[in-house]
């Protein structure tokens, strides 16, 4: 090693030599031939000899502008890359005060600042790249400084180096991107770091699904807040096209769910028309299995609420779901998929409100072909009424006054409906009419005159209707 650098240091004084030296003198052969050179006529430049300029290889290399990076490393070169991985800095530090080229390399490409980055050696980075040392240069693999630092696991050269990267998102090496390479140092401090500095432009890759699974598992909010917002397009599955917040939905996952929903997913966000045979196969409601399938638009409040989770329409309602955001063609509102369900409370939210049943319901009793009004847990109100007939069973269960009209004419059976409540969106409600003491109608809940007047004006949209 010391004898490397006493023969590249002789070698630099004899170039210095070699500079500093007059130039030998040389014989006028046209003062040799004519002693009384003054008075013989100007010489024309045809008649002077014209010799090629000499310089030694010494010199030749000294004006080199750039070095050869393909050319075989000298050993000169080959001593201040080795000098560098041996974290003998002071030797490397004499040699390029010699001249030897800050960003010289060994045979695969190796240059001191690389060295310095695998290390983590802040000072000689500083150092270095005062010496106009290249962050950018690349080895035989197309390793930069700041991959050897991630790869070395160096937090504070990785720091350092990355603002200094002019194109972090194409900066790949060794076939892994710079993501990829700072989640395989397991190090989630150095990740983050490497994401906080990337473009929100992101394309959801294997390492980043990893990532995500990992933030997640480990309640890491933060990491996954910031995956969230350096990828335009939501987190799916691995050959997957629908979100990962929509299998947390059908899949009753609230641990997942509340977690993508706080940090950043859209509460608007489509279902694919072109969904996975997983996914569809877990829509229980072949209703919303057939509207997932053959429309688009199905956002996320509509798959909650088609299927009655009225936690998770709750949730999306207070992170932001438009309530009021209809399907492309079909115009459906999150409205119709929740009446499907006849899960009152999901109806009640997307309808704006309604009292609790607790507080005023309304109740029929398909046996006693009767209804009562029953208000703060006492019955206010009862009166006949007359439901459907063989054929066209009034349908039992839980369901919500959704929408009132006066003077309501039926386009089904082309028949007057006065007064008309209708229940979950649905093609039957509450209305006055003929009230025999026997079931009559098509479906709906016929009520005498006067008690039809009563409801349609005391009882509010949004209030529960229980037949039973």
């Amino acid at each position: 090693m010391d004898r490397i650098l006493v023969c590249g240091i002789a070698a630099l004084l004899l170039v210095r030599a070699t500079s500093l030296a007059p130039d030998p003198e040389t014989p006028d052969p046209v003062a040799a031939t004519n002693p009384d050179a003054s008075v013989q006529p100007a010489l024309t430049a045809a008649a002077l000899p014209v010799t090629a300029a000499r310089r030694s290889h010494i010199i030749d290399r000294c004006f080199t502008t750039e070095l050869d990076r393909n050319a075989p490393p000298s050993p000169g070169q080959l001593a201040v890359v080795t000098a560098a991985l041996k974290e003998e800095w002071e030797v490397v530090r004499r040699m390029l005060d010699a001249g030897v080229s800050v960003e010289t390399a060994d045979d695969i490409g190796t240059t001191p600042l690389m060295a310095a980055a695998m290390q983590g050696n802040l000072a000689m980075i500083r150092a270095l790249i005062e010496r106009q040392a290249r962050v950018d240069l690349v080895d035989s693999l197309g390793r930069t400084a700041l991959h050897y630092a991630l790869a070395a696991g160096k937090l504070d050269a990785v720091q350092f180096l990355l603002p200094l990267m002019s194109n972090l998102e194409t900066a790949s090496a060794a076939g892994s991107d710079l993501l990829t390479m700072a989640l395989e140092t397991g190090d989630m401090k150095i990740f983050q770091t490497v994401l906080e500095r990337l473009p929100a432009t992101l394309q959801w890759t294997p390492s980043t699904r990893s990532a995500l699974e990992a933030a997640l598992h480990a309640d890491m909010r933060e990491q996954v807040r910031l995956l969230l917002s350096k990828h335009p397009s939501p987190p799916t599955r691995e050959g997957g096209t629908v979100p990962l917040i929509a299998y947390a939905i059908v899949n009753d996952d609230p641990a997942l769910f509340q977690t993508l929903l706080a940090c950043g997913s859209d509460p608007n966000i489509v279902v694919p028309k072109a969904a996975e045979k997983e996914f569809i196969s877990l829509l229980k409601s072949k209703y919303l299995r057939l509207y997932v399938q053959e429309e688009t638009g199905v956002n996320l409040l509509m798959l909650a609420a088609g299927l009655g989770k009225a936690d998770y329409v709750r949730a999306l309602l207070d992170a932001g779901a438009d309530r009021n955001r209809a399907t492309p063609r079909e115009k459906m509102l999150p409205l119709y998929f929740a009446a499907w369900t006849e899960n009152w409370q999901c109806v009640q939210m997307l309808l704006g409100g309604g009292p609790m049943p607790d507080q005023l319901r309304v109740e029929i009793s398909l046996a006693k072909q009767s209804a009562m009004v029953i208000k703060d847990g006492v019955t206010v109100f009862t009166t006949r009424v007359s439901t459907g007939r063989n054929g066209f069973t009034t349908p039992p269960g839980h369901y919500v006054i959704t929408d009132k009209d006066r003077d309501h004419r039926s386009t089904i059976y082309k028949c007057a409906m006065p007064y008309f409540m209708r229940l979950n969106c649905r093609d039957f409600g509450m209305h006055e009419g003929v009230v025999p003491q026997y079931p009559a109608s098509h479906g709906c809940i016929r009520l005498p005159s006067d008690a039809a007047k009563k409801l349609f004006v005391e009882i509010p949209v949004g209030t529960v209707v229980m037949i039973n």
